[in-house]
């Protein structure tokens, strides 16, 4: 009877070695990516630096916000924990492809998916594709940990008449439950990875119920505060939290309005007008002027010191900050004067 459960186990194990090798791929080629084919992904002075993209994922992430502010706001911290990511991403993959302590690299799997929804579930321009490589991942990384490799694996032989319980759980074979807990273990997974699936749908999406929403379609910048002084000088602070991640926001004009709406002074932020040294930026990704605007990168963060471009009284009084994007979007705020 024992054989034939053994059997039976090794069948299933075949039968998964599809999604094996996909999801063990999966890690290791975003390895080489970062490793052979593009190591500029792994260069902090590089503009393909991974750091970037982990700045994208600020605005909006489950749970880890915190953490990964922590690490934006600490570069070093940051590119050490990036290279780790990739080291375990490499064994991962290499661990589910080759079936070496196949189980362990599965929760690996599983883990490293399930930081990638929580990070950067919110993402993708036209498609939910962050959100569904995650709970994929979660997914199939939790059937592999059932199954194990199998036959054909370095498992089967390497460890083939292991004995000892923990190692049951690091590589594949049978784990020694009856019917009844290997149902329960199997109905405890279907749980998780359904209960992860649909809760982040909602939370990241309104998928379940309520509006459907995209926050990586369409671009928004908060302005977080505004200072106005009775000379026209302007500190805005700028919070890019929605749109695309593959290109910036871009401001090409920021007015002040008085009470009535009647423009008070107009401010074109650009290279020519607006120096770096007028930009205070509080995370990785950085916002800078380029030729014909202000650029805000997803997740940037920043204080713009604007200076008026002629000589202004401003009164006391309601007033109202308004910034102009390329593609027509506006965002605004109400103001008062310091002295």
């Amino acid at each position: 009877m024992t054989e034939k459960k053994n059997g039976l186990l090794d069948y299933a194990a075949l039968f998964v070695m599809p999604i094996r090798f996909v999801l063990g791929w999966q890690f290791l080629s975003a390895f080489l990516r970062r490793v052979v084919n593009d190591p500029e992904k792994l260069d902090p002075n590089s503009a393909a630096f991974m750091g970037h993209a982990f700045n994208h994922f600020l605005p909006h992430a489950l749970f880890i916000k915190p953490m990964i502010e922590y690490l934006i706001v600490n570069p070093q911290l940051l590119y050490i924990f990036l290279v780790s990511f990739t080291i375990i991403e490499g064994l991962v993959g290499i661990g589910l492809i080759t079936g070496l302590l196949t189980r362990l690299s599965a929760i690996g799997a599983t883990l490293l998916s399930f930081g990638i929804l929580l990070g950067s579930g919110w993402l993708g321009s036209t498609c939910v594709d962050e959100w569904q490589i995650g709970i994929t991942g979660v997914a199939t990384g939790l059937v592999v940990f059932l199954t194990g490799a199998g036959l054909f694996s370095l498992d089967n032989l390497f460890f083939k008449n292991r004995n000892g319980k923990a190692l049951k759980f690091l590589t594949s074979g049978k784990f020694n439950l009856d019917d009844s807990q290997s149902k329960k273990l199997a109905y405890t997974f279907s749980f998780i990875a359904v209960l992860i699936t649909l809760f982040s749908y909602q939370a990241l999406h309104n998928g379940l119920y309520g509006k459907l929403f995209n926050l990586s379609k369409q671009p928004k910048v908060e302005i977080l505060k505004a200072e106005l002084t009775q000379n026209g000088y302007l500190d805005i602070t700028l919070y890019r939290t929605n749109g695309p991640d593959t290109y910036g926001s871009f401001i090409t004009q920021i007015l002040l309005l008085d009470a009535s709406n009647n423009p008070v002074e107009t401010f074109y932020p650009n290279e020519s007008n607006l120096k770096k040294t007028n930009i205070k930026n509080y995370f990785f990704n950085k916002v800078v002027p380029n030729k014909f605007s202000l650029v805000i990168p997803l997740g940037a963060k920043a204080k713009v010191s604007l200076t008026p471009v002629k000589n202004v009284s401003i009164k006391n009084g309601k007033y109202k900050v308004v910034i102009m994007d390329v593609s027509g979007l506006k965002w605004s705020k109400n103001i008062s004067t310091t002295q």
